[in-house]
């Protein structure tokens, strides 16, 4: 048996993997217990707009109605999964509990997403990928960025695949989008009082849109909502110079 072999046996007998929904213990390779897994409900087939699950949408048509009236300032929009039941209590625990392990295992729920998103918009090394960032004062509370977390560690998973995705692969910039206005919880509020709370509360670092102007942009966050945060963001990039942005989620509340 290898050292590193022998090193995650160790690791495996004395700090035993987690269920991220439960915490009740799994093998190592899990992400969710058997109760939990089937809990988790991948999206598939999502309106480019809004990531909403095409439930209701009429025959032939693309996106939802309101999307097409009114669009977001981003021009696509993918979650990995729906929010709820496991997911939601591994997010919740993630971002409250100071379990920054789990944004970097959950993040393998992200990948594919992810790479598909990447392939549609045409993304390369000359791209950036922007996770969405904290107040100051929340992240020294919480001590990191979910959706950074998530965006590392996504990427290096699809780094790891090696050639030639690793090589088009856009890269992560943390310090390009700063949140320059603490807002409260956004919490149920809906979504006209969530844009109005949003507002004005991004910019993009390095001056007059140093770093953004004319590349492409992947938005990353944990949870899609109503999307004003992401709106705003994106928003504030395309009048930084962004060519287009585009966003991602873990989750997406429908």
């Amino acid at each position: 048996m290898t050292l590193a072999r022998m090193l995650a046996a160790a690791a495996q007998l004395f700090w035993p993997a987690r269920c991220a929904g439960c915490d009740g213990q799994v093998p190592d390779s899990a992400l969710f217990c058997r109760w939990c897994a089937p809990l988790v409900s991948p999206l598939g087939g999502c309106c480019p707009g809004c990531a909403l699950p095409f439930r209701q949408i009429g025959a032939g048509a693309d996106r939802y109605r309101t999307c097409r009236r009114v669009p977001f300032a981003f021009v696509e929009a993918q979650a990995a999964c729906e929010y709820g039941a496991a997911l939601a209590d591994a997010i919740v625990t993630m971002k409250h509990g100071g379990r920054r392990d789990l944004a970097v295992r959950l993040a393998r729920l992200l990948v594919d997403p992810l790479a598909q998103v990447l392939a549609r918009g045409a993304f390369d090394s000359a791209d950036a990928l922007i996770p969405v960032p904290l107040h100051p004062r929340k992240l020294r509370q919480r001590g990191f960025n979910q959706a950074l977390e998530l965006a590392r560690a996504a990427r290096a998973l699809l780094a790891r695949r090696g050639p030639p995705a690793s090589g088009r692969l856009p890269v992560l910039e943390r310090r390009l989008l700063r949140r320059v206005r603490d807002t409260r919880e956004l919490g149920r509020l809906g979504p006209a009082a969530r844009l109005a709370v949003v507002a004005g509360a991004f910019a993009v670092g390095g001056g007059a849109g140093v770093g953004v102007r004319g590349r492409r942009v992947l938005l990353v966050d944990d949870v899609f909502t109503t999307g004003a945060t992401l709106s705003e963001c994106a928003r504030v990039l395309c009048a930084a110079g962004a060519r287009e942005v585009r966003v991602i989620a873990l989750a997406r509340a429908v």
